[in-house]
């Protein structure tokens, strides 16, 4: 995969400008030509918020026919919620066959059909997911059933992360109805340069670090261009900076761009914990690691683990592993008394 390929799976992530069917068209046309096997390319966006109530929005596809893509989106309304755990709640990246096993394959009649009629007997998962619970979900249908490796795992984990942080950013400017530069925290030159400051931004130590960060991507940008190191862009251009702001481009009707950077860290319901423990936390539940919640909030990992022993300390448990199962066991029966 190339560096200008993978800069433009992000940048199809940030087109957050488009209508939300169009950007997830965008995000789709991106990705089908590095990871397209012969059957198209299909991503379908979802609200597991309640556990309940599992809900299919917008799909698009490129190389997938239209009944497909029917009897896919009717397919995931009526997954068990043991699977849709398995596959929209707690895993980032595998196959069907990975994250589900081949008994559930060999006996689910859809799976069936897909095999039959279209030759697909397996099929790549990225799940674009946060702790919003809100999600895009990306399917790589495949002729034959195998794995994915570590290193696609771990490279898809996080170009998955910034399209959830794309569509987090996308239903946010629609709450708020906000366009162009309305309500962002910062404007900056791509040389780092800031031609607006406001709120949090004005701080120097923020300044600095949006500075950085421009600097970063604008040279990542460039050198994936000329490189085929797409691990290199992809760690340049992270989808949170001091796990508050995105970065993304904005262009004036003179053609002049500069780096737009609007505070997007996933809102989540207050609890004793101080919001980026929570949202850390919120991660982890998901399956995350430390390396890739460090990613996504555009922390170090060792503040990344701090503040999961700080939560942990402050609910009274020991270990990361009862942390998590606390959150999902609450969060089961928020939804069941809801």
């Amino acid at each position: 995969m190339s560096g200008a390929k993978t800069v433009g799976v992000i940048e199809a992530a940030y087109a957050v400008d488009r209508a939300t069917p169009e950007w997830l068209d965008g995000v789709v046309k991106a990705v089908a030509p590095v990871l397209d096997a012969g059957h198209g390319v299909w991503a379908g966006l979802y609200d597991a918020s309640r556990r309940d109530a599992f809900r299919i929005g917008s799909f698009a596809g490129v190389g997938v026919p239209a009944e497909r893509l029917e009897l896919l989106k009717a397919g995931a309304e009526t997954l068990p919620y043991a699977v849709i755990e398995r596959t929209f709640v707690t895993r980032t990246c595998g196959t069907l066959s990975q994250l589900l096993g081949a008994s559930f394959l060999d006996t689910n009649p859809l799976v069936e059909a897909f095999q039959q009629t279209w030759g697909i007997a397996d099929s790549i998962g990225i799940n674009a997911q946060d702790p919003t619970m809100f999600g895009c979900v990306l399917g790589v249908p495949l002729s034959k059933r195998q794995p994915v490796s570590a290193a696609f795992g771990a490279r898809w984990s996080r170009l998955a992360a910034h399209v959830a942080s794309g569509f987090r950013l996308r239903r946010q400017l629609d709450a708020t109805l906000q366009r162009g530069l309305d309500g962002a925290e910062a404007v900056l030159e791509p040389d780092g340069a800031l031609a607006h400051a406001e709120g949090p931004a004005t701080d120097g130590a923020a300044r600095l670090a949006l500075r950085g960060a421009a600097v970063a991507l604008d040279k990542a940008r460039a050198r994936a261009v000329k490189t085929p190191d797409a691990d290199a862009a992809i760690e340049a251009w992270r989808p949170l900076v001091e796990a508050r702001w995105t970065l993304y481009d904005h262009f004036e009707r003179d053609g002049r761009r500069y780096y737009v950077a609007r505070r997007n860290d996933p809102a989540l319901a207050e609890d004793a914990l101080t919001p980026r423990e929570r949202q850390v936390v919120g991660f982890a539940a998901l399956g995350h690691s430390n390396k890739l919640i460090a990613y996504e909030l555009g922390l170090g990992a060792s503040t990344v683990a701090t503040h999961l022993s700080s939560a942990a300390k402050k609910l009274g448990l020991t270990s990361r592993l009862a942390l998590i199962k606390q959150l999902r066991a609450s969060r089961a029966l928020d939804v069941e008394s809801s």
